[in-house]
C-alpha cells in the first residue's frame, strides 16, 4: 500500500501514515467479524430448525396416547327435546331416550303489597338441607327493601318485585334445580303472630304447613328420563352425565306427554384424520427447512448455511428412519405408508385420504396400537417420534442446544479477540501519534537552530567582506 508524504516540518503526512497503518492493523478484525457473521447466520438457522421441530413435536404429542386418538361424536334424534355430547370414555351405540320431566327450580310468589312498610321481624330462609340464613327486616322496610335484603344474603335464591299496575308482588326463585332444593321461609314477626296475613307473616312458607302465605307457583322437581327401557331415572339437574358412560345429555324441553328420540354415539375418526394431517404438515415444514439450509444450487454455486453440518444430518437421518421404518407387533400393518401416509416423488409426506379412512374404519384398534403402543423395543410410531424429538430439543443436553452453545461460545470468543485487538490498536495509535508529535517538535527545534546558525554565518561573511574592502 502506498503511503503519502507531506507536512510542514518533516514533510511527512503523519496522520495519513497512521490512518493507513491502522487500516492494515484492522484487517484481522474484519476477518474475525466475517467469521462472526457466518456464525450468527448459522445460529439463526438453528433457531429456525428448533422452531419447526418444536411444532412437529407438538403434532406428534397429539398422536402418542390412546386418549389423544379416541374421540366420539354424539347426535340427538330431536335437538328440541335434548342435546348430547360424548367424551373419550364413551362407547359407540344407539340408545332410545324418553324425556318425562325436566328438573325445575322452586318458585314462590307473595300476595300484593303497596309501597308502604311491610312490617318488622326476621326471616330464616333455607334452601334444601342447607343452613338457615337470617334476614332482618326493619319496621320501615318496603317489599323492595325485603327483596334487596334477600338478594344481599346470597342464600341461593333470587328475589324480584313485580308490579301489576296496582300492587307489588315478591317472587322468590331458587338458583338450583331438583326436588331437594325446596325453599323455606320461617318468619319471626314483631307482632308475635308468625303465620297470619298481617305484617311480615305474609312471607311465611314452609312445605307441608297449611298456614303458608306465599303461593307455590313452581314445585322444585327432578328431571326424569328413561333409557332403553330403564325407567324413572331421576336427577336434580337437566344436564345428565352419569347415566351413559362418557355421554352428557342436556334436556331442552319438557314434552306433554313424554316423548322419545334416539341418541347415537359413533367414533369420530375425523379428529384422527385432522391430527395426522397436522403431523404431515409439520413434518413437511421440517423437510422444507432442511432443503433450504442444506441445499446447493450448481448454477449460482450457492450452498445452504447448514450444508454438510453433522448435527443437522444426524437429526434428518433419525427422522427419516422413523418415518420409513417399521413398527412391530401390530397385526394389520407395520409401516406408516400402510395407513396411506408416504413420501411422494418430491420427497414430501402425502396423505392418501381414501386409504387412511378405510384403515380407520376397518382397523381402528390397530391404528391406535401403531401410534401409541409403549412396549419397549417396539414403541408406536408417535411414541418413538416424540422420544427422538425430546432428545433433540432437550434444553440441557439435546443435540441442538449442544451445537448452538458451541456456536455461541465461538461468537463470544471472537468478540473477545476483537476487543483485545481494538484495545491494542488504540494503544498503538496513541503511542505512535505521540512519537510523531515529538518528532515534529524536535524537527521544529532543529529548524530554529539551523536558521540561527545560517544567520550567524551570513553575518560573519558580511563582516569579512567589509574588512577586506577597507584594506
Amino acid at each position: 500500500m502506498t503511503i503519502s508524504v507531506g507536512g510542514l516540518i518533516s514533510g511527512l503526512d503523519t496522520n495519513g501514515m497512521i490512518d493507513q497503518l491502522l487500516e492494515l492493523q484492522q484487517q484481522p478484525i474484519v476477518t474475525l467479524q466475517k467469521r462472526e457473521a457466518a456464525y450468527q447466520v448459522e445460529l439463526t438457522a438453528y433457531g429456525s430448525l428448533q422452531g419447526v421441530l418444536g411444532s412437529l413435536k407438538s403434532a406428534m404429542e397429539d398422536l402418542d396416547s390412546v386418549s389423544d386418538l379416541t374421540s366420539f361424536s354424539a347426535t340427538s334424534g330431536d335437538t328440541d327435546l335434548f342435546t348430547v355430547s360424548a367424551g373419550n370414555t364413551a362407547t359407540p351405540g344407539s340408545y332410545e331416550i324418553t324425556v318425562t320431566q325436566m328438573a325445575k327450580v322452586h318458585k314462590l310468589t307473595s300476595c300484593g303489597f303497596d309501597d308502604q312498610a311491610v312490617g318488622g321481624g326476621t326471616i330464616d330462609l333455607t334452601v334444601g338441607s342447607g343452613s338457615p340464613v337470617n334476614i332482618s327486616v326493619s319496621d320501615t322496610d318496603t317489599i323492595h327493601d325485603v327483596a334487596q335484603a334477600i338478594n344481599d344474603a346470597e342464600a341461593g335464591v333470587q328475589a324480584v318485585v313485580i308490579f301489576n299496575g296496582t300492587s307489588y308482588f315478591l317472587t322468590i326463585s331458587g338458583q338450583d334445580t331438583g326436588a331437594v332444593n325446596k325453599i323455606s321461609l320461617i318468619v319471626d314477626d314483631v307482632d308475635e303472630a308468625d303465620k297470619d296475613i298481617l305484617g311480615l307473616s305474609r312471607l311465611f312458607y314452609n312445605d307441608g304447613d297449611g298456614s303458608n302465605q306465599l303461593l307455590n307457583t313452581q314445585t322444585a322437581a327432578d328431571s326424569i328420563i328413561e333409557v332403553d327401557g330403564v325407567s324413572n331415572i331421576q336427577r336434580d339437574s337437566n344436564t345428565i352425565d352419569d347415566v351413559i358412560e362418557g355421554v352428557t345429555i342436556t334436556l331442552e324441553s319438557e314434552p306433554d306427554p313424554a316423548e322419545t328420540a334416539n341418541l347415537t354415539v359413533s367414533r369420530d375418526t375425523s379428529a384422527v384424520v385432522s391430527k395426522i394431517n397436522s403431523f404431515v404438515s409439520a413434518y413437511n415444514q421440517v423437510l422444507d427447512l432442511f432443503e433450504a439450509y442444506q441445499g446447493y444450487d450448481p448454477d449460482t454455486e450457492a450452498a445452504g448455511v447448514l450444508l454438510g453440518d453433522a448435527t443437522t444430518n444426524s437429526i434428518r437421518n433419525r427422522l427419516n428412519a422413523n418415518v420409513t421404518g417399521m413398527v412391530s407387533g401390530v397385526e394389520s400393518f407395520d409401516r406408516l405408508a400402510d395407513l396411506g401416509v408416504a413420501l411422494n416423488a418430491e420427497g414430501r409426506l402425502e396423505v392418501d385420504s381414501e386409504t387412511l379412512n378405510t384403515v380407520l374404519d376397518d382397523n381402528f384398534d390397530d391404528v391406535l396400537q401403531f401410534f401409541t403402543q409403549s412396549t419397549e423395543g417396539s414403541e408406536g410410531f408417535a411414541v418413538r417420534m416424540v422420544d427422538v424429538l425430546e432428545a433433540t430439543l432437550d434444553s440441557t443436553d439435546g443435540s441442538l442446544v449442544v451445537r448452538t452453545d458451541g456456536i455461541q461460545n465461538s461468537i463470544d470468543g471472537i468478540e473477545d479477540q476483537v476487543e483485545r485487538i481494538e484495545m491494542r490498536n488504540l494503544a498503538w495509535e496513541t503511542r505512535t501519534r505521540a512519537q510523531f508529535n515529538a518528532l515534529e517538535l524536535l524537527l521544529s527545534d532543529y529548524q530554529t537552530t539551523g536558521n540561527f546558525l545560517s544567520q550567524q554565518i551570513v553575518g560573519m561573511q558580511n563582516l569579512n567582506n567589509y574588512i577586506s574592502n577597507r584594506g
